[in-house]
């Protein structure tokens, strides 16, 4: 039996039929500011640990304010901390997305802090998400590994060349381009993003990898323009823009009718 639930990225995919799903990326902390973007439009708002400037207690509140007004809550834990990844997805949190996975060990470190027995060694203390999904304790134990998505992000050469080996591992429910990283990596130094001739190449490899693996590909967009362009490529979760890059374009948008 394929379980659903509406706050969990699998369900919207399913109901996407494959997608995309447009998600936004929050570097500024605001359970305020996230819900609004639920009610926009957006089907996820992720709160970032790494390079935003949420704390545990912003990034709580973010999440748990997405999924009350029926949003995707995601959030991206700070560089190597899996720590963080259990206490997202005890905050409530249905899909974590993780920096600089790079190995096979990488993504299965990964998934011992985000999974629970049988699969891994999540330890159980979700009381915040048992208020948000709306489960008991035993229901949210049985549902979580299937419900919650762990996705890797990929911003190396190294990655890329582990990439059928990580989305191979058990648990990985697929992964996400940082194409910043991604170009700086793969052109020694040059701040190229998603139009780097590198990225360019390897975007439809990443795609086809996960497809194969029958997983998620998702990806960072700089806009409206991007993100159509990385869905015609096939990429089912597309960050359609952040929240700097949204509040910089809708001023701007004011000011040029003014």
């Amino acid at each position: 039996m394929t379980l659903s639930h509406p706050l969990s990225l699998k369900t919207r995919l399913a109901e996407a039929d494959g997608g995309p799903v447009h998600m936004i990326w929050c570097q500024m902390p605001g359970e305020g500011q996230a819900a609004a973007m639920v009610r926009g439009g957006f089907a996820g708002v992720l709160a970032d640990m790494q390079h935003g400037f949420a704390s545990y207690d912003e990034m709580r509140l973010m999440v748990q304010a997405t999924g009350r007004v029926g949003g995707v809550p995601m959030m991206r834990p700070p560089l190597d901390d899996f720590g963080m990844v259990a206490r997202g997805l005890d905050a409530g949190a249905s899909v974590i997305i993780a920096p600089m996975i790079n190995t096979v060990s990488d993504a299965t470190r990964l998934v011992d802090a985000a999974r629970y027995p049988p699969l891994a060694s999540r330890s159980f203390g979700p009381a915040q998400a048992l208020e948000l999904w709306g489960m008991d304790a035993q229901s949210y134990l049985s549902a979580a590994n299937d419900l919650t998505c762990v996705l890797a992000m990929v911003e190396t050469a190294e990655a890329i060349s582990n990439l059928d080996d990580i989305l191979g591992v058990d648990g990985i429910d697929g992964v996400f381009v940082g194409p910043y990283d991604l170009s700086i990596n793969l052109s020694g130094g040059k701040v190229g993003g998603a139009n780097d001739p590198d990225v360019i190449d390897a975007l439809p490899k990443i795609v086809a990898s996960a497809g194969k693996h029958g997983k998620i590909s998702g990806i960072y967009a700089s806009g409206a323009d991007q993100a159509r362009g990385f869905a015609e490529l096939g990429f089912n979760l597309v960050s359609a823009i952040s929240d700097t890059g949204l509040l910089a374009a809708g001023a701007r948008a004011v000011l040029d009718e003014l």
